[in-house]
């Protein structure tokens, strides 16, 4: 009986001591992910300012607001231990710039393989894409023009 209650004890112990640790890195992106800045941004241009790690708020003073955005959830959620924030996303395209990659709070409901998620807010920055030719339309955000409405 006392071999037992020295394993458990030995197991919180460690349990106890592993906690604050996996709660203290659930604000940094993941081993293997790196900061990915692409393109080289004129120097006078808001994205040579943006940088990876910058707070939303922040980002959102510089660049104003997008042409197009998109958020989506990366698959992340649905992992039991992960702790990083990289659940979710959100792009934001902007014409002529490029496009800023956020990551971003989410929502999630169900249980099990069942579970739904939903990207909420953006809350810092994952990744910058300098392109001076960004049409500044999301992917599968094309709206289709009447013939009346076309440009000549």
């Amino acid at each position: 009986m006392n071999l037992s209650f020295a394993r458990l004890t030995a197991a919180a112990l460690c349990l106890s001591l592993t906690l604050p640790a996996l709660a203290a890195d659930e604000k940094k992106p993941a081993e293997g992910e790196q900061a990915i800045v692409t393109g080289n941004p004129p120097t006078d241009s808001p994205f040579a300012r943006i940088k990876p790690g910058m707070k939303y708020a922040e980002a959102a003073a510089i660049l104003g607001k997008p042409s197009s955005e998109t958020a989506y959830c990366t698959g992340k959620h649905a992992i039991p231990f992960y702790f990083g924030i990289d659940k979710a996303r959100t792009n934001q395209h902007f014409k002529g710039q490029g496009v800023v990659i956020f990551y971003s709070d989410f929502s999630s409901f169900g249980f099990g393989r069942y579970k739904s998620c939903s990207a909420k807010e953006p809350l810092e920055v994952a990744e910058v894409h300098y392109d001076a030719n960004e049409t500044g339309v999301a992917e599968g955000d094309e709206t289709k023009k009447e013939p009346a409405q076309a440009a000549k």
